[in-house]
């Protein structure tokens, strides 16, 4: 949404359960007590209720503002600057197909709101931007600006002052669409509502007709046909109030629904605050008696820690002993273990030099083996080699012998089939001369049959058609005889005596209600105009109280905000600090903070000097203030007044206590401050100041001789004094809005009384009205729809009567057509059955000849096929001839090369026997060495094992030793750890005790001797499980229980008044939907008046008529029936495409007479009529055009004729539209004036 027409719903007032229903209520689009809305419309006549629209049509005959010009600057193919002119009534937009002439309806469409590129023939919102050419780069931004002429005042509002109103819209790449009036920038809503009802407001334009418009109008479903009568009749505008009415409706209803759970959430808190605030004091006890038996118990445990210590620590110094004793043991076995570890070590060197001699005597045996077993390998290997090539010799010689037998079998098949193959051939040649002559044969009886066909085709075809006639002519005479019968049936049973009766009967019952129901609206208007001042007063008086609530509101939470932060500052909630104080006898004496007061400005100042001391009780017992031995942990001041008079100080001193009144304690501190007006004055008067004296400025800037100390900016006590005049202040503001709260809340329901009983007495009387009304219009209703099925009834007669005539004039032409066609059907059937005799004949003999061809074609393609084949096994059998012949070459090569192989491997067999015999006796002396080496290495093992056995048993003397010595370390860390854990756990029972505000001195004395800490926690877990039993528990329960039954006060009046809006907005619901039928059937009344009328001007005759499908009237659709002159077709689809032209334009037509928009603007509508119908088309155009602008674009020269300005469209620069423009009644007095000069 990147145009101004995402503020469409701007202003709109939207209900929830916490604005004022009044304030809703103010925004009603109908009702008795809601304003009418205001705004410029067209026609001069306020667009306020339906009631009003009566007024604007009977105006539509008098002078209309016009549209004076429209301007494009860089739309579409308008790159230039442009203005087309528009002085006159009737203008005429020409020129070549896609010179740019549908771009101004574009650019119209566009200006008025338009939002659908489908609609604008683009893609994309930027599509209308000029987008550049050939020769031109593209632009940035488009505009299209619409001029109208109001000097006349035709518009009524806040532009009635202006001579000329301007619509433009403007689009950039960069930015979004925006809208302006006059020059002054609006949203796309204020020009929606501007045309609304004009024929150019909303998704109805009937005043902007494009190309293909007027059959799509016609053809139109009827729901979507009555929207153009709604925009005619100005319905459109207010169908939108009612939309806003029913979203209304649906969110009053929506806050009611969110009220009712607000109520019964409130309703269940009062209950739960009521049940919490007894358990809040119960709960205070319990937690005071929890923190007292936790400290206990802490002291308890305290106790007992300790004695558990003493005990830890003498088992400590047993448990050292005994570890040292197996730390002297531990180190005589690791001697011992050193000891066999060296004599195991020389073992094993010796076992690995006698380990590596049996290693190199087994590598010398490995070496002689494998040198046999490579060579026994090579032998076996030849061995294997000449026994393949025996196998394979033999192979070859059996392949041999096959080889020639099947040559042999392939010599002697050859030759049987080249005996075969001579006998097929000569078969197929005597197939071919057969197959000539049968040809020829039948290329004769073809040439017959042809000649023979020509010479009847004709005949044949005459006596078919005459056929056909006969039987059409047939149908033709019973439908017109059907026909008949049925006009007959339906004339007789039109009743037009016993409608007339009935309409009498309905127009006196209609004029009865009407003068009841006209005093029924006279006594609601008086009533409105009560309940109107009445809830004007109580709107002022609720938003008072509104107002005067939330001040309230304000006062209490910013009271309740600085009363905390006070306390805080004043150290209030210091639970140790109140004891001190009421040990000392001053817990209920005022705070220095509460005693004195500040001069304005100097409140920095002396916090800065007193901050320490601004919590400080001042009592009046001056034994309060003797110095004890011990004072709080963080400290704490008391001071004494000891005389009313407070500080004194002289009339001309400059000290700081000047500047304050309060406690005579002050004057220690204050006296020897001086008080300086600046920096300044502090820089100069800080070296004069003597030892002890110190200046500060009113920003608390201190300074002494040879110091300067500056406020903290955030510290705590900052604000203390200034505080407390804001308090003093808030009370007593807090006073005043509550009795103004009070009073409101009283005159307000007086009012609500007031206006309970004035609504009742109006309901009554709305009821009865609308009662009566309802009557009324059902009867208006039956009266109109009594008077249109006379009307309806008696055209219907008339219609039969002609119907019926010429029914039975078509009946006695088709009989007599029909005799005539059967006499000469009769002599032509008997010529066509000769024809048909011969025909038989030659089809005949032509099949026979196409037999005999087919037979010889046959026989010549089987003999063909089997020369074919026998030609192919000849090949074949010569390609295996060949084949046999090459391989027996080759198996006696290959037996040759075989036989020279097994000679070669004969002889080298011989080779291998002295090698092997050598390498055998070298395998049995490796192995008798590798025996002795093995025989000396297991008497090193020996030796070996026996240092390995000393070896083990020292260790396990080693590690029993260790193990020892690590059970009484562990039972000395275990020892260590707990004294540790009981050190830790005095420490944190220590630190728990010092915070939970309990001394040891105060829980000695009081704690019972024989407590302990089991029956402690006994007592405690008893407290505990009675605070846990209350469950959650709200300390501010009395404030909120307050404040929720304040809340449910406010929720049911709000209830009350949103229940009334609610019936409000039904009765403007009901009334928008009673004056919406009235409106839309008079509308169509006079729309199907106008229709009927120019219907038959347009196309010379006929007849053409508005129905209503359906009987609401609230959503009735609306069908279209036409019959052309001499049609009597059953729906409108039946029409050509220039008879539905003629139609739509002649609704058209109908609907600017009942309500002219300010200009009509037509896009080709005269494509698809001919010149007697375009001829018509511009008469009713040039008679309509004294009160309506027309805007024609055409390709016609007859509706070029018609215009008084032409203005053409070129395109002589690819892509670019310019303008030409010709005032025509110009150019003719020019050419008049011409020719007379020339005579």
């Amino acid at each position: 949404m990147g145009e101004s027409d995402r503020g469409d719903g701007a202003g709109r007032a939207k209900l929830n359960y916490c604005d004022t229903p009044e304030r809703a209520r103010r925004n009603l689009p109908f009702s008795g007590a809601a304003p009418r809305r205001a705004g410029p419309v067209w026609g001069g006549l306020p667009s306020c209720t339906l009631s009003d629209a009566t007024g604007f049509r009977s105006s539509i005959h008098g002078n209309r503002m016009r549209l004076s010009g429209i301007k494009l600057a860089g739309f579409k193919s308008f790159v230039d600057p442009t203005q087309l002119l528009l002085p006159s009534n009737l203008t005429s937009v020409v020129g070549p197909n896609g010179c740019g002439k549908s771009n101004i309806i574009d650019a119209v469409r566009w200006v008025l709101g338009e939002s659908s590129m489908k609609n604008l023939r683009g893609a994309d919102a930027e599509d209308v931007i000029f987008n550049g050419s050939r020769t031109r780069k593209p632009i940035g931004r488009a505009s299209v600006e619409l001029l109208f002429d109001n000097q006349d005042a035709q518009i009524t509002g806040s532009y009635a002052a202006y001579s000329e109103i301007s619509v433009r819209r403007e689009l950039g790449r960069d930015a979004g669409s925006q809208y302006f009036l006059n020059g002054r920038k609006c949203l796309k809503r204020d020009v929606t509502d501007l045309f609304l009802g004009t024929g150019l407001g909303g998704k109805n334009q009937y005043a902007i007709i494009e190309q293909g418009m007027v059959s799509r109008m016609v053809e139109a479903k009827p729901e979507e046909l009555r929207q153009w009568l709604e925009e005619a009749a100005g319905i459109s505008k207010y169908k939108d109030r009612r939309r806003e009415t029913e979203s209304r409706i649906r969110a009053t209803r929506e806050n009611l629904d969110r009220l009712n759970d607000l109520r019964g959430e409130i309703d269940g808190r009062i209950l739960a605050l009521t049940r919490q605030a007894a358990n809040a004091e119960k709960y205070t006890t319990l937690k005071a008696d929890e923190r007292r038996l936790r400290a206990e118990l802490l002291y308890l445990r305290a106790q007992a820690v300790a004695q558990e210590s003493a005990g830890i620590a003498q088992q400590i110094a047993a448990q050292q002993a005994s570890q040292d004793a197996a730390v002297h043991a531990l180190a005589a076995a690791r001697a011992a273990r050193e000891q066999a570890e060296r004599a195991l070590r020389e073992t094993e060197a010796a076992i690995n030099a006698e380990q590596a001699r049996v290693y190199e005597a087994e590598s010398a045996r490995t070496q002689a083996q494998q040198t046999l077993a490579h060579t026994q390998a090579l032998r076996d290997m030849q061995t294997r080699e000449r026994d393949e090539l025996d196998r394979r010799r033999n192979d070859t010689l059996a392949r041999r012998d096959r080889e020639a037998a099947r040559h042999a079998e392939a010599d002697q098949h050859l030759a049987a089939l080249l005996q075969r193959l001579a006998e097929a051939e000569a078969l197929e040649a005597e197939a071919l001369r057969d197959l000539e002559r049968q040809e020829f044969a039948l290329a004769e009886a073809q040439q017959l049959w042809e000649q023979f066909s020509q010479s009847a085709e004709a005949p044949l075809a005459k006596t078919e058609s005459e056929r056909v006639r006969v039987q059409a002519l047939d149908r033709a005479r019973v439908q017109a005889e059907a026909r008949l019968k049925r006009l007959t049936d339906e004339a007789a049973t039109l009743d037009i005596h016993a409608l007339v009766q009935a309409l009498a009967g309905a127009d006196q019952e209609a004029e009865t209600l009407a003068a009841t129901l006209a005093d029924g609206r006279a006594q609601l208007g008086s009533m409105e105009s009560q309940l109107s001042t009445l809830r004007d007063e109580r709107r002022q008086h609720e938003q008072t109280l509104h107002d005067a609530r939330q001040h309230l509101q304000g006062i209490k939470g910013q009271q309740a905000s600085l009363e905390t932060l006070q306390a805080a500052a004043l150290r209030n909630d210091e639970a140790a600090l109140k004891q001190w104080w009421a040990e000392c006898g001053v817990q209920d004496a005022p705070k220095l903070a509460e005693r004195i007061e500040v001069d304005a400005g100097w409140e920095p100042a002396v916090e800065h000097v007193l901050h320490a001391v601004l919590s400080a009780p001042v009592g009046l017992d001056a034994r309060a203030c003797q110095p004890a031995a011990q004072g709080p942990e963080r400290g704490a001041v008391i001071m004494v007044d000891r005389t009313e008079a407070g500080v004194s100080v002289r009339p001309d001193d400059t000290a700081l206590a000047a500047h304050v009144r309060g406690p005579s304690a002050l004057g220690d501190w204050l006296r020897d401050i001086e008080a300086v007006a600046d920096l300044a004055a502090l820089i100069a008067r800080q070296s004069q100041l003597a030892a002890g004296q110190s200046c500060i400025t009113p920003d608390g800037i201190w300074a002494g001789r040879d110091w300067v100390r500056y406020p903290q900016r955030g510290q705590g006590q900052s604000g203390v004094i200034e505080r407390r005049r804001q308090l003093k202040a808030l009370v007593k503001a807090r006073s005043d809005v509550e009795a103004t709260v009070a009073d409101l809340d009283t005159t307000l329901g007086a009012l609500a009384a007031r206006i309970q009983a004035l609504e009742a007495q109006r309901r009554s009387v709305a009821q009865a009205t609308d009662q009566a009304q309802s009557r009324h219009a059902q009867k208006l209703a039956q009266q109109q729809s009594l008077k249109v099925r006379l009307e309806q009834t008696q055209q219907r007669a008339a219609r039969l009567a002609q119907e019926r005539q010429e029914t039975q004039q078509q009946f006695n032409e088709a009989e007599a057509e029909l005799a005539d066609t059967r006499t000469g059907l009769v002599a032509l059937e008997a010529q066509s059955q000769a024809l048909r005799q011969a025909r038989g004949e030659h089809q005949q003999a032509l099949a026979k000849a196409r037999d005999g061809v087919q037979r010889s074609r046959a026989s010549h393609h089987a003999r063909a096929q089997q020369a074919q084949r026998l030609a192919v096994e000849r090949a074949g059998a010569e390609s295996t001839l060949a084949a046999l012949l090459s391989s027996q070459q080759a198996l006696a090569e290959q037996l040759r090369h075989l036989d020279a192989q097994v000679s070669a491997l004969g002889a080298q067999a011989q080779q291998w026997t002295e090698p092997l015999a050598v390498q055998a006796a070298a395998v049995t002396a490796a192995e008798a060495a590798l025996a002795e080496r093995r025989d000396a290495l297991r008497g090193k093992r020996g030796v070996a094992e026996a240092a390995e056995r000393q070896l083990h048993g020292s260790q396990v003397d080693l590690q029993q030793a260790e193990q020892r010595r690590e059970r009484e370390n562990e039972a000395l860390q275990a020892l260590q750890l707990k004294a540790e854990n009981c050190r830790t756990r005095g420490e944190a029972l220590d630190a728990q005790l010092a915070e939970s505000g309990f001394s040891r001195e105060q829980l000695a004395a009081n704690i019972a001797a024989d407590l302990t800490p089991t029956a402690c926690e006994d007592q405690l877990a008893g407290v505990i499980r009675r605070i846990e039993r209350l469950g959650a528990i709200n300390l501010a329960a009395i404030q909120e229980l307050e404040e929720a039954q304040t809340r449910a006060h406010y929720l049911e009046a709000q209830h009350a008044d949103l229940s009334g809006a609610l019936e409000t907005l039904e009765a403007a619901m009901q009334k928008i939907d009673g004056d919406t039928k009235a409106l839309f059937r008079d509308t169509f009344d006079r729309v199907n008046t106008v229709f009927r009328d120019r219907f038959p001007k347009l196309f010379g005759g006929g007849e053409a008529t508005l129905e209503l499908i359906g009987d609401d009237l609230l959503n009735a659709g609306v069908r279209v029936m036409a019959r052309p002159p001499g049609k009597r077709n059953a729906t409108i689809q039946l029409l050509s495409g220039g008879e539905k032209a003629m139609t739509a334009v002649a609704l058209l037509l109908g609907l600017f007479e009942l309500n002219p928009a300010p200009f009509c603007l037509m896009d080709e509508v005269d494509a698809p009529l001919d010149d007697a119908n375009v001829s018509r088309f511009c008469e009713v155009v040039r008679e309509m055009s004294q009160n309506v602008q027309f805007i024609i674009i055409t390709h016609n020269k007859i509706t070029m004729e018609l215009a008084h300005q032409l203005h053409g469209v070129t395109m002589q620069e690819p892509g670019v539209s310019r303008l030409v423009s010709v005032d025509v009644d110009q150019a003719v007095a020019l050419t008049e004036v011409g020719e007379g000069d020339s005579t």
